[in-house]
């Protein structure tokens, strides 16, 4: 990755003007590292300058001001300073410039397709820009592998998902079959019940049949009434009999 272009953009026309002063002051500022108060010198001479529109000056004016704030860590405002230069320029050379600024400014804050556009905004006004030309490959193949990894983490989220579901299922289908086979045990635990208790009725029958001793409900209701109608005889021949007293023995 090749680094910013921080060539400071000079302001050495001849004329009046306060943007220019404040550019002047600001670059000596930045010679220092003082990249803070770079940045307000050259904010100071933008807003003198806005009136006037688009122009060299005012472009050159946040070309570096996108470099004081890059120096002083604020990657993100500096990518939009230079962007705005980029818009403002007249010239090519200003333009191309501000672009590859503009596209290193937006890869350290990770943009990479805004970077990979600030690069190819460069190229397509400067096709020998030897360092735009290397940038820009090199931002592409990040973005590629990014979005190759992306959807490679995407394929797995979704066969991770698919196996789940497809565990789920097949745990819903074990759990199914574990039903249907408790239910059919418990059926036939139930039909094995009714045949032993079917079983013992039909051997307690043949029990009943098989003793001798046993009497069944009819048998018993022919015995009783049999013994009635002996009785009932029995007590016609008693009455029929002549009886006499009996002589009474004493023992004196």
């Amino acid at each position: 990755m090749k680094p910013l272009l921080f060539i400071l953009l000079a302001f050495l026309m001849a004329g009046p003007g306060d943007g220019k002063k404040k550019g002047r002051q600001g670059n000596a500022l930045y010679t220092q590292e003082q990249y803070e108060e770079a940045a307000a010198k050259y904010r100071e001479g933008i807003v003198s300058v806005q009136e006037d529109g688009f122009g060299a000056v005012h472009s050159r004016l946040l070309n570096n001001l996108g470099a004081a704030l890059y120096r002083s860590g604020d990657a993100e405002q500096a990518s939009i300073a230079f962007s705005s230069a980029a818009s403002m320029a007249l010239g090519t050379e200003d333009l191309v410039r501000a672009s590859y600024n503009a596209g290193n400014a937006a890869y350290r804050t990770q943009q990479l397709e805004q970077s990979l556009e600030h690069y190819r905004r460069a190229l397509l006004n400067d096709p020998s820009n030897q360092d735009a030309k290397f940038n820009y490959e090199f931002v592409k193949r990040q973005l590629e592998e990014q979005q190759d990894n992306q959807q490679d983490q995407e394929n797995q989220e979704n066969q991770d998902q698919q196996n789940q579901d497809g565990e789920q299922n097949e745990n819903n289908e074990q759990q199914q079959d574990e039903q249907e086979q408790n239910s059919q045990d418990q059926g036939d635990q139930q039909e094995q019940e009714q045949e032993q208790e079917q079983d013992q009725q039909q051997q307690q029958q043949q029990q009943d049949r098989d003793d001798p001793t046993q009497l069944s409900e009819e048998e018993a209701q022919r015995i009783l009434q049999a013994l009635e109608n002996e009785e009932e005889q029995l007590l016609r021949q008693v009455q029929k009999m002549k009886t006499r007293p009996r002589r009474v023995e004493k023992d004196w």
